[in-house]
């Protein structure tokens, strides 16, 4: 009878862990599939991202898990809609995801080393505020320039490809 209570706990533990972690498993299946669909010049920038992601959102405090997820899923949607530049696309959500991964890195560093050390004579007020709106206005802005980028350009008559495929078969 114990080792069945022993096992359930186990189970238990393991479900609560992956509960606590969905973020982050999120994350993971994101970028995985981020880097193995990245043209091979890009692939390793895009895996050392997703590692960087990852480990930051295993580690990091409570928004940051959830912002990482939030500017992955946001990559995959700028993929989506964009017709013109893909692979420059492609290098700023590697770009902005491994900016915010930094970002990240360094709040948690703070959150655990030097948030306590603190004290109000030190202007601990404004440290925690510089770093607390960093860490939840960056992502907002690395959207932003994503949603710019989007559309940047007026709609055409189709998709690039089409519409020189057009011109050299003289519409044919």
């Amino acid at each position: 009878m114990t080792i069945l209570i022993w096992t359930a706990n186990g189970f238990l533990v393991m479900l609560f862990f992956l509960a606590d972690h969905l973020a982050s498993l999120g994350l993971l299946l994101s970028c995985g599939y981020f880097a193995y669909t990245s043209p091979p010049e890009q692939r390793t920038w895009a895996a050392g991202v997703g590692v960087l992601a990852l480990a930051a959102s295993m580690f990091a405090p409570s928004p940051i898990p959830f912002m990482l997820l939030v500017l992955s899923l946001g990559g995959w949607a700028v993929l989506a809609l964009e017709q013109y530049s893909r692979s420059a696309r492609r290098w700023d959500i590697i770009r902005g995801l491994g900016i915010y991964c930094g970002v990240a890195i360094l709040y948690t560093a703070y959150c655990l080393f030097f948030q306590k050390q603190l004290n109000v004579s030190q202007g601990a007020g404004y440290i925690n505020a510089i770093i607390t709106i960093l860490a939840y206005v960056f992502p907002v802005g690395v959207l932003a320039m994503w949603v710019q980028t989007i559309f940047a350009h007026q709609p055409g008559l189709g998709k690039p490809e089409d519409m020189i495929a057009k011109v050299r078969t003289r519409g044919k």
